[in-house]
This record gives structure tokens, sequence and C-alpha cells, in this order.
């Protein structure tokens, strides 16, 4: 199994394609030129598809993924707001593209060749809209709204609409500024990174009435002494396919945290921070849980530690050259 690394560049206006080799050092491979700000990314691994938001022309391209890796153009779709996030629900026949700019989020559904086709529904008045991920395990589309201080709840029915749940949203602490969602491997438990105020939300889904619930199971600070700064700009949030660690960025602290996640009851508890990048609003972890790729927005540099697979410590192997101001990375197989 082959390792692509994919790094859009919004001011460079391009995505790289790098190798990501077994022992963790990096090969760059392609640059795609994207005609515009490039910023979320993602793909569908059946289709050999890569979408990609671009503004100010807002749009989303579609790149077909060739056997090495590498993209070549497909087409591009227009859509009504800036792309900040692009995910799926779990057919993959609906693409769900927040922004933040214009507080809305879009339904796309995808043709028979994952091609974009017009939103059939835009859901406006989400302000700060960030984020939306699906969770597949109990039908819930979570969106963060992160200048209201809410997470608000959907429901998908099989024609592609968003139906409000039950609960409707769930709410953080005031001005902590959801932003950026993981799931724990089995969907019950979810994380997430609070932009303003350096938390991370935990979050339980559970069954009552037959109705899936979401409560707060705890809150906890990206440093293990709060005061050590009285400001946070926390971005990014992954785990490790296993379940048993979870990282965060902050880029005023330039920084990444390592919790441990405890596989009884999902709750984290802190282990370690570490200097990294210079503005981290971006990393990820590869499919073995081996490497944490981070890069730094003001750097433009991109740095691979390997992951203790005991411990979940970072080591720091080598530090790259990418394109100016690194929004996403993003890892695939081939």
């Amino acid at each position: 199994m082959k390792q692509i690394i994919y790094i859009s560049n919004s001011e460079s206006q391009n995505i790289e394609v790098w190798n990501l080799c077994q022992n963790g050092n990096m090969k760059l491979i392609q640059k795609v030129n994207t005609h515009g700000q490039v910023q979320p990314i993602n793909f569908i691994k059946d289709k050999n598809i890569l979408y990609a938001g671009v503004r100010p022309e807002n749009r989303i391209v579609t790149y077909t993924i060739k056997k090495d890796g590498t993209l070549e153009k497909k087409c591009e779709s227009y859509i009504p707001g800036s792309p900040n996030y692009i995910s799926f629900n779990s057919n993959k026949k609906f693409l769900f593209c927040s922004s933040y700019h214009t507080n809305s989020l879009s339904v796309i559904p995808l043709n028979e060749d994952g091609i974009p086709k017009e939103p059939i529904q835009i859901i406006y008045d989400i302000k700060g809209c960030h984020a939306a991920l699906f969770n597949i395990k109990y039908n819930i589309l979570f969106v963060t709204s992160l200048k209201e201080d809410y997470i608000y709840l959907y429901h998908l029915t099989k024609h592609g609409i968003l139906k409000n749940t039950e609960q409707k949203f769930i709410q953080t602490k005031f001005n902590s500024g959801p932003r950026h969602i993981t799931f724990h491997p089995n969907e019950d438990f979810v994380y997430t990174i609070n932009e303003l105020n350096g938390t991370i939300d935990v979050w339980e889904i559970y069954i009552q009435k037959n109705t899936p619930k979401v409560k707060n199971i705890q809150n906890i600070s990206i440093v293990e002494n709060h005061t050590v700064s009285n400001k946070y700009w926390s971005s990014d949030i992954h785990l490790t396919s296993c379940g048993n660690f979870l990282y965060v960025s902050d880029r005023i602290l330039n920084s990444i945290s390592l919790f441990y996640i405890n596989q009884n009851n999902g709750k984290l508890s802190f282990i370690k921070i570490y200097t990294t990048e210079i503005q981290p609003r971006t990393f990820c972890i590869d499919f073995n849980n081996k490497y944490i790729i981070v890069a730094g927005q003001k750097s433009n540099k991109f740095t691979v530690y390997s992951i203790n697979e005991k411990t979940g410590y970072l080591k720091k192997l080598n530090t790259y050259s990418t394109g100016k101001e690194p929004l996403w990375t993003l890892v695939y197989t081939i």
C-alpha cells in the first residue's frame, strides 16, 4: 500500500501531491494549479475523485485520482457560498459544504460519476458555519456554528434533505467557538475543538426512547495548565483510527497537544504538548497511525512526526517546504 499526502495551498493557488514513504520521508510528485484560493479538500475512494473547494469564484473542482495518486482536472461546479469544509453522507450520494463567511450549509447531490449537481437544500443563518460531519451510525449530521456556540444536529432523509433532530442543537460554553469535529471509531463519542477558548468538548450519543440524544460528558483544556495563555486560536482535531490517541493544534501556541482516550467512557486525559510549525492550521494522520503531518500556515512548511504506537508520543523526523498558506492536508491510499 502506498500513501499519498495532498496539501492545498491557498495563496499559491495549488494542490501539492506528495508520496509518503514507509520510512516517513516525503517526495513531491505533482503541483496542480487551482486558479483560485483553494481550501478544503476531500475524496471519495470508490470513485477515485478528489474534491477541492476554491474561492473567490466559489466552486468545487473535481479531480480524477490516477493510479499513482496524481490529479487530473475533471470539472468544476459553482456553489452558493465560499467553501470551508467538504464531507459526504454514508453512501456518498450527497456532499455537504459549509460556508463560514455566508453562514450557510449546502446539500449537493452527486451523480453516478461523483460529479456535483445543483444544491437541493441550503440552510442559512448558521452563524460561522465552519464544519459539517456525518455520523453514519446514528444518521446525524453535526454542523458547527462557531459564532453562536452551537452545534446543530440534523437527520438526513433518503432524498437528501436535512431535518432538525428533536434535540435541534447542542450548546458549548459561551464564546468557545466550536470549529472542527471528529468521531471515535465506534461513533458513540464525538470530539469538537473550540477555537476561541482552547478546549475540547467530548460528547456522548445515547438512545432515549428509541431516539438518539447527545450530551456533553467532558470539557478539557488543550494545555495542562489553562492559565498558560489567555488567548487561543485552536484549529484542527484528529484521532488515530485505533481510537487510542487524539491530537489537536493551536495557531497562537504553535502547538500540537496529545491526549489519551479512555476506551470505556470516551473521556480524554492530557498527555503532552509539542511546539510545532508556525500557525498549524491543518494536520493529518496516516492510515497506519505511524505518522502525523503538520502544516504551518505562516511558515509555509510541514513537519512529519512518527507516532509511538504504545504512548502516542511524537518524534520529529523531517521538515519540508510547501506552497504559501497551506490550509488543508489529506491522506489517501493507493
